[in-house]
């Protein structure tokens, strides 16, 4: 098997192209002859954002969960605290998930 350099995906050992991000794989007189894809983000920062994404969707869940009052605990609201939650949880929530989605199609790009 032979790992892909740009994605660290496991290939054929007769493969020529990986099959997760179509990059080159192989000798270097392959690699001379064929162009290798380039990306101007590239699979592993994108897979980079959408973790951080993930993360502020969890955060966000937790906020709306844990600190909006949806459970049988009490609340805990200082002032501050409680003029921050009507905008923290939807930035979080929506936010990350747009966030997913700019990950994802910055995959191929």
């Amino acid at each position: 098997m032979v790992k892909c350099p740009y994605c660290g995906q496991m290939n054929y050992d007769r493969a020529t192209e990986c099959r997760k991000c179509q990059g080159r794989i192989g000798p270097e007189t392959l690699q001379t002859i064929f162009e290798d894809k380039s990306y101007w983000m590239g699979p592993e920062k994108a897979k980079v954002l959408r973790s951080k994404a993930l993360s502020a969707v969890v955060i966000g869940l937790l906020v709306k969960v844990y600190w909006g009052g949806y459970g049988p605990w009490p609340v805990i609201d200082y002032a501050p605290w409680a003029e921050i939650r009507p905008w923290l949880d939807p930035w979080l929530i929506y936010g990350g998930a747009l966030l997913y989605l700019i990950g994802w199609v910055l995959n191929w790009i």
